[in-house]
This record gives C-alpha cells, structure tokens and sequence, in this order.
C-alpha cells in the first residue's frame, strides 16, 4: 500500500455490535470497531477494541470519555477482550464508569485479535493504541466529547502511564485530562528482583508471560537457556495461554523449579528490563495510583516507591493504597474516590512545567538523568507522529541516549548516575566550545534530519521545520521566530551543522526560549 494511502490513526476501519454477554451494566449500546493504528515497528496496523455507551442522554458537548487499558488477558488472539469479553471485574470496573456517565472505550492492544503479534509489555507500543481508539469512539458517536482520562489495570496501568507521557503532544485534537493507574506494574527491574528474590516464593503469573512476551520487542531475547525444562515449558505455555491456562500451568511450581530465582542477574535480563519500565519524567496532566498492601503481583513497596519518584518531579500525584486488597482487589477498591477525582479535572491548554533546573531538566526534579532524555526523544518523534520502533525514530532515541552518555562524563562528578544543577554549572564554568562535544551532537543532529525530511533533500526546508515545531507545541509566532534563529545563514533551509549549532549553545546555556529549546521539550 501506498503510505499516502494508509489512513490516519483513529480512523474507523470497521464496528460490529457487541455481544450483550459482553456488556457491562450500565451499558446502552455496545459496538466492537476497528480502527487504524500503528505498530511499534511503524507498520500500518489495524487495532480492534469495545466501545461502550452510557444509559441517557449526554450533557452539553457529549459525553466524556475514559479510555481503559485492561490487564494482562494473554498474548493470542484469543485473548482479545472484544471477543471474550473483559473478565468480571473489569466489567464490574467499566460499569461504574458508565453509571457515573462516561464513554468507555477499550482497546484490545495491537497484535490481540488483529495482525501482528503482540508486544507485551511494551508501553511505547500499545499508549498510541489507547489514544487512538478515543478518536475512533469520536468518529463512532457524536454524542463523545473530545475531553478524556485513561484508566488501566495492572499491564494496562503500565500502558496508561506511558500515555500520560505522550497524550497532549500525540493528539493536540483531543482535551486529555489525567491517568488513573491502578495496581501498576512500575520499576520493573526492581518488581523483578521482589518477585525472584525468594526461592522458594511461588511463581508469579506474570514472569512467564514476560518472557514470553519480550521477544516480540527485543527478537533476540530469550530467557529459556537460564531456565529449568519447567521455566522452559512455562514460557511456552504463555505464548498461546490465556489467563486461566497460566494460572493452571503454574500451580505448584516454585522461583527455584522454574529456574527464576534471581533472573535479574542472568546476562541479558536487565537491560530489557530497564527498557520496559515507565520513564520517571514529569506528566504535564494529573496522575492517581492506587496499589492494595496484599496485592501479590505487584507488592506495595515498589509502587510506593514509583509514586515517591513521580512525585519528585512535579507532577500532581494523588495515591491511595488499600488495606487487605489483593492485586483483582484494586479494581474495586476506593472506585468513588476515583471518580470523584475525574471531575475535578479541569482542561489544560498550555502546560509548563516548574522552573526549578534549567529547560533540560524534563521533570523538574532538579538533576539530569538518562530518563529526562529518553522522554524528550519519545515526545518528539510521537508529536511528528512517528512510531517510536520505526527506523528512523529509534535512530533518535538512540542519539539522545548518546547525547546524555556524553553529558554525564563531562559533569556527573559523583558518578551516582544524575547530574545536579551545581554539577552542571560546575561543568559549564569548565567547559569550551572546542572541547569535542560537537561530536556527540552531530548524530543526534543528523538522525533529527533524518527524521524531519520527508522530501528527502538531506536538509529540513522552512516547511518541514515549522511543522516539527508546530508539533513541539510551540505558537505560529514563535514557530517563526526559532526558524529564523536556525536558518543561521538565512538560505531557508536547515542543515545538520546549523541543527549542531543550536544544540550545543542550548545544551552550554539552557534557557527557555533559545532556539534549541525545541528538541527539549517545551519550556
């Protein structure tokens, strides 16, 4: 097909109705629908979901909508919630939406009764699922309105955080107000080392299926050569198990049979683990967790743990942690107080984040770190709506990582990962524009090119460049004003070497509205 033939994400392939054994209460009309999406690799993609409506009439500019991101039902098609149905609890979740008067809208995630396997785990692959399926529901009834929230459970509480990092710049079209993440599978490398830790601790459900799921995203990963012949065949199992299948494969069995008891450690683990978990960055809209104290999935440390760090960069965190509720416990626990919440949502037209750093620091917590990067790569490359597995979007990500690398040995001075703001004015009363760090722009300058020019000229013209900007969330006015910046030889063109220019006077003075500001996030 003709890429300028693929239809735009959200845009309504197809919707059937929904078997009424599959309806929450509440519901007034069920439909499951198609849609179009993109998969993590930047192919087309068709993604399949439920959309549910509410018993009523809709208020003044319609109903307002909840996208929800079910938890983990198993990796095959089979495990679809639009052809199974949600489990009970889900169902009982969504019915109190409806009841309360939203649009629910759930996706199935990509490679879940459509083409294409499913990228378990992957927030990056599966957030542009759950937004595009709001833009599908908008096209289905006219009757949604275009103010949403996200609402996930477990590995969709994975997901919905990835989608506060990216909504308002992925779709400027619609009003995202706030992410509820409930009982979220956070800090992975560490909810791995709680889970293994203990030999004779029973399997949990959801290692197989990680395991399983990972090479989906990362081909060449495979856990089974450090396994038992049980972990082996327990891996297997969850590559074609629903839910109910793993919980019967995994009875009886313990970290020790399995062989998993410290897989962190194993060679190869961490680092796919570390590439799963969710950015610590600041959320330019509100976030509420909530986490059970006997939840036996996700124990309450780790994700007590996640909402000290989110809290630290500045972002409107509400968390609750439930007495005596396990992890299925939390679907229902404290549901009032969520919705409650939702209303006091308010429409957030130009976010900014805190001052306390420099335009640098992404999450305002007053140290640079490599997650500060890998969000700025992320947010540009999904403005410009971009698959963030496509070539020349990972080509980005990786650069910006390169970019931090050479930051951090020339300022990190404790080496305890993070760059302070005295450890980088320390550095910048040190440094000379001739000490080589041209030479860790340059790629980063060059994939940016690369990514931006879609003509394929070598160079951004003043077209491409205003578009990237637009996208970047700056004003037509401004948008101007930094073109003209760049363009520093004024031919209407921008080439790498000018892109290397602003970058390092940007990165040797990082101030709000210097024409590098842009790569940076909006400051």
């Amino acid at each position: 097909m003709d890429p300028h033939d693929v239809p735009e994400p959200g845009t309504l392939l197809g919707h059937e109705p929904l078997p009424s054994a599959y309806w929450p209460s509440h519901t007034a009309e069920a439909t499951r629908v198609l849609y179009q999406g993109v998969g993590y690799d930047g192919a087309s993609r068709a993604v399949s979901g439920s959309v549910f409506l509410p018993i009523g009439e809709p208020p003044p500019g319609g109903w307002p909508v909840v996208a929800f991101a079910h938890g983990t039902t198993g990796l095959s098609d089979r495990c679809a919630p639009s052809r199974t149905g949600l489990s009970r609890l889900e169902r009982e979740h969504v019915a109190r939406w409806l009841a309360a008067g939203h649009v629910v809208a759930a996706t199935d995630y990509e490679g879940l009764s459509s083409a294409g396997p499913h990228p378990y785990f992957n927030g990056e692959a599966v957030a542009d699922d759950v937004v595009d399926i709001v833009r599908a529901t908008r096209r289905l009834h006219d009757r949604a309105s275009a103010s949403w929230l996200v609402a996930g459970f477990s590995q969709g509480a994975h997901a919905a955080l990835f989608v506060g990092l990216m909504a308002s710049r992925y779709a400027p079209d619609l009003d995202f107000r706030g992410t509820v993440a409930l009982a979220p599978l956070v800090h992975l490398p560490l909810l791995v080392d709680v889970l293994t830790g203990d030999g004779t601790r029973p399997v949990s459900i959801l290692l197989p299926f990680l395991l399983a799921g990972l090479r989906t995203s990362h081909p060449d990963f495979d856990a089974r050569p450090f396994l038992t012949d049980v972990g082996g065949r327990l891996v297997d199992v969850a590559s074609t198990a629903t839910l109910v299948d793993m919980f019967r494969a995994i009875g009886g069995q313990t970290n020790d049979t399995a062989g998993t008891t410290g897989i962190r450690a194993r060679p190869g683990i961490d680092p796919v683990l570390h590439a799963c978990r969710v950015p610590v960055a600041r959320m330019d809209r509100p976030v509420y967790l909530t986490a059970g104290d006997a939840d036996e999935v996700v124990p309450v440390a780790v994700v007590e743990r996640f909402v000290a760090d989110l809290r630290a960069t500045g972002t409107p965190v509400r968390y609750d942690r439930h007495p005596g509720a396990t992890h299925a416990d939390v679907l229902a626990a404290g549901h009032d107080s969520v919705i409650a919440w939702s209303t006091t949502l308010g429409r957030c037209d130009d976010p900014q984040p805190p001052k306390r750093f420099t335009a640098l620091d992404a999450d305002g917590d007053g140290r640079l770190t490599e997650d500060d990067f890998e969000v700025f790569a992320l947010r540009l490359v999904q403005a410009l709506g971009r698959s963030p597995g496509s070539p020349s979007a990972l080509t980005v990500r990786h650069r910006y990582r390169d970019l931090w690398r050479a930051l951090a040995a020339r300022s990190d001075q404790d080496l305890d990962g993070a760059v302070s703001g005295p450890e980088y004015v320390r550095w910048l009363g040190t440094t000379t524009r001739d000490d080589g760090f041209d030479r860790n722009v340059r790629p980063l300058a060059e994939a940016v090119v690369r990514l931006v020019d879609t003509d394929g000229s070598g160079v951004v013209d003043a077209a491409e460049l205003t578009r990237v900007l637009r996208a970047c969330g700056l004003s037509p006015d401004e948008a101007r004003t930094t073109l003209a910046a760049v363009d520093r030889d004024h031919d209407g063109v921008v080439s790498v070497a000018e892109i290397v220019d602003v970058v390092r006077d940007f990165c040797l003075d990082p101030a709000p509205g210097r024409p590098g500001h842009w790569l940076f996030g909006r400051s």
